[in-house]
């Protein structure tokens, strides 16, 4: 490839940079204004929420909290015994 090749290869890469970059700068301004970007889907109708509402956290006492885990200190104990027997 002679430089006069390479040349017109990179002024024609620069060219399709430059519009690339005048797209995105109108995406840019359009976000920032609010208004929709051509070929940008629209939603015909508004998220709705749901009519059920979300259940309640439930919440763990400090027994039962207590409970797990003296459940787990004997399952990795036993586990420990197992593994020592081996």
């Amino acid at each position: 490839m002679s430089i006069q090749g390479a040349v017109a290869e990179l002024d024609k890469a620069i060219a399709e940079l430059n519009k690339e970059i005048e797209r995105l700068t109108k995406i840019r301004s359009s976000l920032f204004s609010g208004a929709p970007t051509p070929g940008t889907p629209k939603l015909s109708t508004p998220v709705q929420k749901s009519a059920v509402p979300a259940k309640k956290k439930r919440t763990l006492s400090a027994e039962g909290r207590r409970n797990i885990l003296e459940a787990n200190k004997r399952r990795w104990a036993a586990a420990k015994n197992e593994k020592a027997k081996k």
